[in-house]
């Protein structure tokens, strides 16, 4: 790993707290960023992927003719219109780039696309969507941006296609961020466990016949919820074989190029994990930002929306702003994402 240096972020005293940071970004000020990013989801198409293997995946893409194009990956139990991705999606649009939103198996409402489930290991399946965006829809030099767990599929991303990568605070160590959740304070683990049993039920009222999560509804932390899904919804042995496949400490990303973000009072991704990283990551800490926040006013593009536009500018080459018209020679390669 490279260390480029702590970034010069310092947030206002007010939102100098980690978990006000994190609050803040997630969650208070979607009505700000839905209106910031109003212009780019204008021109959004729904698409619907198709991978080698049958998968199903959306993605939301907002095109302008000959712009690089990003290609953003929300976390887990996020979706395309997660405040985060909005933010983000907004900013790079505004700066002139083409912005395709993925949606991950059973996120954003897509549920009944495949009735096999979600897991943090469906490598293949991002990699080959991935790709299927790069090469079909694209209308430039692609980079692939993500956060959280989505950054964890962006850098295994970056490990099978080289394409420039940019992680926001990934969960490159899986056990350590489910301890950090199941023992930090206890609004997190409330949030996540209610967020993992709202997409459990509405995977069972898609697939009524397959599916009862009635045991796993009862339980109440990550931890239970992560046993009792690897032993009945997977074919892996143990938890620990499960995390194995995606923890991207040690050599996991050894000959990877990317860059990491990540922030130091992050209430949910241990900053442990990036110590032990393959020498090709560029690593950016930065002192204060909490998780995928890095907020200096709440109603204003976020630090890392600015530091994501200046970053794949660098790397695709700088955007020209346009007007917000969509790529009309992509737009007639779409599929709706009503298609059975």
């Amino acid at each position: 790993m490279r260390f480029a240096g702590e970034q010069p972020f310092r947030p206002p005293r007010l939102l100098s707290n980690g978990h006000v940071q994190t609050v803040l970004g997630n969650r208070v000020r979607q009505s700000w960023v839905e209106r910031k990013a109003q212009p780019m989801k204008a021109t959004s198409d729904a698409l619907v992927l198709c991978t080698s293997e049958g998968v199903r995946l959306q993605a939301l893409a907002s095109l302008r003719d000959g712009a690089p194009t990003v290609v953003i990956i929300h976390g887990w139990l996020g979706h395309a219109d997660s405040s985060y991705v909005l933010s983000a999606a907004g900013e790079l649009w505004a700066q002139g780039f083409s912005v395709i939103r993925l949606n991950l198996r059973d996120h954003g409402g897509t549920a009944h696309l495949n009735e096999e489930m979600f897991h943090s290991a469906r490598t293949r399946e991002v990699v080959e969507a991935v790709t299927q965006l790069s090469t079909d829809f694209a209308t430039g030099p692609v980079g692939v941006l993500g956060y959280s767990l989505g950054g964890n599929f962006a850098l295994r991303v970056a490990r099978a296609t080289g394409l420039p990568t940019l992680a926001v605070c990934p969960a490159v160590d899986p056990d350590r961020t489910m301890q950090a959740i199941d023992q930090g304070w206890m609004g997190y683990r409330l949030y996540f466990v209610r967020k993992w049993q709202q997409a459990l039920a509405s995977k069972q009222q898609a697939f009524p016949a397959r599916y009862d999560f009635t045991r796993a509804l009862e339980l109440r932390s990550v931890s239970a919820l992560t046993d009792h899904f690897v032993r009945d919804h997977t074919d892996y042995p143990s938890t620990r074989a499960y995390f194995d496949r995606y923890t991207l400490t040690g050599p996991a990303l050894s000959g990877t190029e990317a860059t990491v973000v990540y922030a130091a009072d992050d209430p949910v991704i241990p900053v442990a994990g990036f110590a032990d990283l393959a020498p090709g990551i560029e690593l950016v800490p930065v002192a204060r930002g909490g998780h995928c926040a890095f907020l200096d006013h709440p109603r204003r593009a976020s630090w890392i929306d600015r530091y994501a536009a200046d970053h794949f500018a660098r790397r695709l080459g700088p955007a020209q702003i346009t007007p917000d018209a969509p790529s009309s020679a992509r737009r007639s390669a779409a599929i709706p994402s009503s298609s059975p």
